[in-house]
């Protein structure tokens, strides 16, 4: 290709360092790339400090980490610094070299970093969007707004300080009593913390990091929710390709009362936080998505699947600059589906009996329900109370017209909009009702009833509570069949 050169193309410094304010990033995603950073760095401790002042307004992420020299720092803020072909530490969270650039420019026009390595003095390097806008050159400026932020660096061993300011994207040209603008601005900052404790829930739980957020400790948020009473149930962990695979099927809501529901659902709720977790080298990239192998249904809410690979298959797994989405490669979707199957089997068997226990004393008895589903021909799914359920079969035996109409008017008036509005409103309506193990004293004088006039038919006593105890809801409560 020598023989063929021609002009050396040089990108625009304007418009290349606009066009990395575009890569998609939100807030808690941007500082997410920040923290990735610092424990590539080896930081144990990270600090993420904020202050409300209109648009004055800072965001800083502070580490305890290895740091930098002038050099390496002037690296660093360099776009493109590293080759996204080499190959990485196993504890390295990077990639592509551009994540402290890109990350901080989606958010603001002013970043500065502060460094601190071992045995070297602290330097700071700045890149000012609109200085660059007006020059048109890459110029790093050696700047910093603060200068007491160089004193908490050069109180440490060793660290990194990341600063941003004019957070345009954030809080625009707000003044600083501009209420409204302030309370989004704290409600995003709200949004970064559940997301770390998500994302790094890992590196929290395991103690290799800690993360603090205006100096109070951000808690692990394990979405598997190992610590609930009665625990999940946790599938063997498989191994394909370095690709390690563990599902957790959660309790029934039902089971760990409101406090743990609202707060075990997460930011999204039970339905959103269902389906595939994936991390890479213990650093969570995507939350709760089926990744087009299955779709996200109520009965499989309960169905949560780990997938952890390393670095080393950034590629195969499509990882994009942000580390917010990832495409697993065509030889693991096969096992990834079939897991998925066994998790939405288990979570539908849950959720449809919602936990309970049945009494089946002949396995060959056929179940009665109360209500059973059809469809009709025009495609449309209809429920209809179950005429051979015992205590139905008993009101109809006498050719009781009326009540066959009444049964019928029932059916055809089910408030079907109703139910789906409260539970769209809130699932915790239907979710959170605890079915007890002790029948009421009403159910039981009921299959009293039931049991005497089966006798009184001339039923044998032994078929008489076997057709009881198989029909719902008699069948929930095994003591029905000690008490007849």
């Amino acid at each position: 290709m020598k023989e063929f050169k021609a002009e050396i193309a040089q990108p625009n410094p304007k418009s290349t360092i606009n066009s990395y304010r575009s890569f998609g990033y939100n807030l808690s995603t941007a500082i997410a790339d920040i923290i990735d950073n610092s424990i590539s760095a080896n930081a144990k401790e990270i600090s993420i400090s904020y202050k409300w002042n209109g648009q004055d307004s800072f965001i800083s992420i502070k580490d305890n980490g290895d740091g930098m020299n002038k050099d390496e720092l002037v690296l660093a803020m360099t776009p493109g610094s590293k080759d996204p072909e080499d190959e990485r530490l196993e504890k390295d969270l990077g990639r592509f070299g551009m994540g402290l650039k890109t990350a901080s420019f989606s958010q603001c026009k002013r970043l500065t970093c502060i460094s601190k390595r071992v045995n070297f003095s602290t330097v700071k390097r700045c890149w000012d969007i609109d200085f660059i806008n007006s020059e048109e050159k890459w110029q790093l400026l050696d700047y910093i707004s603060d200068s007491s932020l160089l004193d908490e660096i050069n109180r440490q061993k060793s660290g990194t300080l990341v600063l941003w300011e004019k957070l345009d994207r954030i809080v625009g040209n707000a003044e600083s009593n501009n209420e409204s603008v302030k309370n989004a601005f704290y409600q995003e900052m709200e949004n970064v913390r559940e997301h770390l404790s998500l994302v790094f829930h890992k590196f929290v739980e395991s103690k290799r990091i800690k993360i603090f957020f205006q100096n109070e400790q951000i808690e692990a948020y394990n979405p598997f929710l190992l610590n609930l009473d009665p625990k999940p149930e946790m599938g063997l962990s498989e191994k394909f390709e370095n690709v390690e695979i563990t599902y957790f099927i959660l309790p029934h809501m039902s089971e760990i009362g409101k406090e743990d529901y609202d707060k075990t659902g997460g930011s999204l709720g039970w339905f959103q936080q269902q389906g595939f977790y994936i991390y890479r080298g213990d650093r969570l990239l995507v939350a709760g998505d089926w990744l087009r192998l299955e779709k996200k249904r109520d009965y499989a809410k309960l169905a949560r699947i780990s997938v952890n690979f390393s670095n080393s298959n950034d590629f195969n797994w499509n990882l994009d600059i942000k580390k917010s989405t990832a495409t697993p490669p065509i030889e693991i979707r096969r096992e990834l589906l079939r897991i998925a199957k066994i998790a939405i089997m288990k979570s539908a068997k849950i959720y449809n009996w919602r936990g309970q226990k049945t009494f089946s004393e002949n396995k060959n008895s056929t179940f009665e329900p109360l209500w059973m589903d059809e469809i009709t021909r025009e495609g449309i799914k209809k429920y209809k109370i179950n005429r051979k359920h015992p205590i139905i079969n008993s009101l109809l035996t006498d050719k009781n017209k009326l009540m066959s109409k009444a049964l019928q008017l029932l059916e055809e008036n089910i408030p079907i909009e109703l139910i789906l509005t409260n539970q769209n409103e809130d699932p915790a309506f239907h979710e959170l009702e605890k079915h007890s193990e002790i029948p009421s004293d009403d159910l039981l004088n009921l299959a009293v009833e039931l049991y005497k006039i089966y006798v009184q038919q001339g039923i044998p006593e032994s078929l008489a509570k076997q057709q009881i105890m198989s029909s719902m809801p008699f069948n929930l409560f095994p003591l029905i069949n000690d008490y007849l």
